[in-house]
């Protein structure tokens, strides 16, 4: 796994501490496991480390901000406990689209079951972005393509969240599709949905959030104090000129679009 490999090389450099990758299945019957500190590394991991009585500091990673808010209030209250989160802030996604997209006010959101909250977070920010946030609930697959025909008559742009009863595999080419026929680019969370065909979309790559993730735990096995939980500090962002040029989009380069978020992040309170 790449990010486990990352994050072993990282505290394995000089020498310093003793790294051991197991399996979240292993883990659950292992006796006589004492370490200094526990990365749990994607869901599986985390409610296996989760569900153990906790003696050490616990780095949970590869997780959404989503999953994280279920935890029971005493796990998210626990000192011990911190986390790596994969997706980006809410500021993060709108300031995308305003350095990429600075011709378009309009943002299109489905509210599924498993982020409403985070699209109510996402349509605060929007609002102080002087962005015009669009939402439309989501309770099964056939209220997604009526939503984009209410939302998308005048425009805009589609964000998409990490909320799987919503976006997932039979999903996606299909409001992919239809926001293609609307003329209407669809900004993404990850690689894959550059890939499928969303104009733009920023993430964090496995390598830069073990890069992240092996600095809090080198400071922790140094003896220093569990952190708050914290989003991705590094961060990409990927084009698909396939569908920029179908959409009759002329967007900057990644690198200029990335410095145009960092001014804005800077200029934001």
């Amino acid at each position: 796994m790449e990010f486990a490999d990352a994050i072993k090389a990282e505290l394995q450099r000089g020498n310093q501490h003793e790294v051991s990758v197991i399996d979240s299945d292993l883990l659950a019957t292992r006796g006589g496991f004492d370490p200094q500190l526990v990365l749990a590394v994607g869901g599986k991991a985390v409610d296996t480390v989760l569900g153990r009585e906790i003696r050490t500091p616990v780095l949970l990673t590869l997780i959404p901000r989503s999953s994280y808010d279920k935890l029971p209030a005493a796990r998210r209250d626990d000192r011990r406990i911190s986390a790596v989160f994969v997706d980006q802030p809410p500021n993060r996604y709108l300031d995308l689209v305003k350095a990429a997209l600075p011709n378009i006010d309009r943002i299109g959101l489905l509210a599924g079951r498993d982020s409403r909250e985070h699209v109510a977070r996402l349509s605060a920010v929007a609002r102080e972005r002087k962005l015009r946030p669009m939402t439309e609930p989501i309770n099964s697959d056939a209220d997604i393509y009526p939503a984009l025909q209410r939302m998308f008559s005048e425009g805009g742009a589609l964000l998409a969240t990490p909320d799987t009863s919503v976006f997932n595999s039979q999903t996606i080419p299909n409001i992919i599709l239809s926001t293609y026929r609307f003329r209407v680019p669809v900004v993404g969370f990850s690689p894959a949905y550059v890939r499928s065909g969303a104009l733009v979309a920023i993430y964090s790559t496995p390598a830069q959030l073990a890069t992240q993730s092996s600095e809090i735990a080198r400071s922790i096995l140094n003896g220093g104090q569990v952190p708050p939980v914290q989003y991705p500090r590094i961060y990409s962002i990927g084009i698909n000129n396939v569908a920029a040029r179908s959409l009759g989009f002329d967007l900057d380069p990644e690198a200029v679009i990335h410095e145009r978020m960092e001014r804005l992040e800077r200029s934001t309170p």
